[in-house]
């Protein structure tokens, strides 16, 4: 745990810092947007610097719990209103069947009017129940899908993330003990990543990641997932395709990341991709054929970068 003097230290160079950079930028005319990424990569930079990075981790762990956490609330509340609805509509039931009761005169004949008045009441009663109930399961079910969204897609990239890669692959591995299956993992990796950070700094790398998560989605069919493994780091799960057809999207890929460039104050950034492309084999689980995959894609770094490897 980092001691209270060392955070003030932290939290005073860091201001400065901060202050300066929206200075600077302000006279060199760049956006808002520039001056927020800056800062922004400023900060990890200097957290990181400074040694909090295991701090910054267990915030983040705390953060996954804490929506971990919501998920049950919300759960629990849909059941304390599924406990309410049900007690209310039993006193609604309960209240009209006394009140029906007693429309019947001496004779026990039935005051139609006083029956049909009472029913209408008992309908209105419970409809008003039931879409209150209706109501706040939907506002339920919001937040539990957009939980979801948070916790399954990567926030920069828009794209997958990794812990949604273990369910999508748990669920298309089901059978993979018992036949080969049409199943392809390619694995990308930005070529010189560091370096395009280095050179135009981390706003132009993020701006490098979009610009391949957007191409990625475009290029790759619907039965296909993109996913953001980590860093500069993408894998592909291909469903219900051959060796062939994997090959050919992922030839297509690096055909348009070849001719596509970003281009980021007036400098022109081009970009290339070094991928392994592994198809299912009786047996695999998405661990071994990623680490097919990797290995497919190490060769292709090592025979020089910009193209595909298939183990």
């Amino acid at each position: 745990m980092a001691s209270k003097s060392s955070i003030e230290r932290f939290i005073e160079s860091f201001c400065n810092d901060v202050e300066h950079i929206i200075t600077e930028k302000k006279k060199r005319g760049e956006s808002s947007t520039d001056i927020i990424y800056s800062i922004i990569n400023l900060f990890f930079d200097k957290i990181t610097g400074a040694g909090f990075s295991m701090d910054l981790d267990a915030y983040l762990e705390e953060e996954m719990e804490r929506k971990s956490k919501k998920c049950f609330d919300i759960a629990q509340k849909s059941v304390e209103s599924f406990k309410e609805s049900n007690g209310n509509i039993k006193n609604i039931t309960d209240s009209h069947v006394i009140k029906i009761e007693k429309i019947t005169d001496e004779t026990h004949e039935i005051d139609v009017k006083s029956f049909k008045k009472r029913i209408d009441e008992f309908q209105r009663d419970l409809i008003e129940e039931l879409t209150r109930a209706n109501n706040v399961i939907q506002s339920l079910e919001n937040e539990i899908i957009e939980l979801q969204k948070q916790s399954n897609i990567d926030p920069l990239t828009k794209l997958y993330n990794r812990k949604a890669l273990k369910i999508d692959a748990s669920e298309l591995l089901k059978y993979s003990d018992e036949r080969d299956l049409n199943i392809a993992v390619l694995m990308i990796d930005v070529d010189d990543f560091k370096q395009i950070n280095d050179k135009f700094g981390h706003v132009a790398g993020d701006k490098v990641l979009i610009l391949l998560s957007k191409l990625f989605k475009s290029l790759i069919r619907e039965c296909d997932k993109a996913y953001r493994y980590g860093g500069e780091e993408f894998t592909i799960l291909f469903n219900r395709a051959k060796r062939e057809d994997a090959l050919k999207i992922a030839q297509r890929i690096l055909k348009a990341v070849r001719n596509n460039k970003v281009i980021y104050k007036n400098q022109v950034i081009c970009i290339t991709l070094s991928m392994g492309l592994t198809v299912h084999q009786k047996g695999d689980t998405l661990e071994s054929m990623i680490e097919r995959a990797d290995t497919a894609l190490y060769q292709a770094k090592r025979e020089g970068k910009d193209r595909l490897v298939i183990r």
